[in-house]
């Protein structure tokens, strides 16, 4: 079975190819899902949230749970989501969320991962994105 959205663009601005077979590349993506990071920069510490969607239905996407992923067979379309909260003992400030689609292939013995942009302003490079999920494929 195939999870895709009619969202995804015809363009993309990340590409990885990983020696995983399909289904060992849609498990270890799924490591994404309610991923938190914290790092510091100059304006100061920050939290990075990510979450990971599936498509369903074509056109909606769904929390991506085991049960989800069991039956994608040979393509698969997610959203995901990266919001970065500065840290300030004055408060905290959230800033936008950015979204990027991430669609999957199955190759043979391997798999093609795309990666798009999904919003505007493009506040955090599509390049962010990709590394998170290169980690996740070692």
């Amino acid at each position: 079975m195939r999870r895709v959205s009619y969202q995804f663009p015809k363009t993309f601005e990340g590409h990885l190819s990983v020696p995983l077979s399909f289904s060992r590349c849609l498990e270890r993506l799924s490591a994404l899902s309610s991923r938190q990071d914290n790092f510091r920069t100059d304006a100061g510490a920050v939290k990075r949230d990510i979450a990971l969607f599936v498509a369903c239905n074509r056109l909606d996407f769904e929390p991506v749970t085991p049960q989800t992923l069991s039956q994608i067979t040979d393509e698969a379309d997610f959203l995901m989501t990266i919001s970065d909260t500065l840290l300030r003992s004055d408060g905290h400030k959230p800033e936008p969320a950015q979204k990027y689609f991430v669609k999957v292939l199955a190759r043979g013995n391997s798999a093609e991962i795309y990666v798009a942009h999904a919003t505007e302003p493009q506040a955090i490079p599509v390049q962010t994105a990709g590394e998170y999920i290169y980690q996740v494929m070692q």
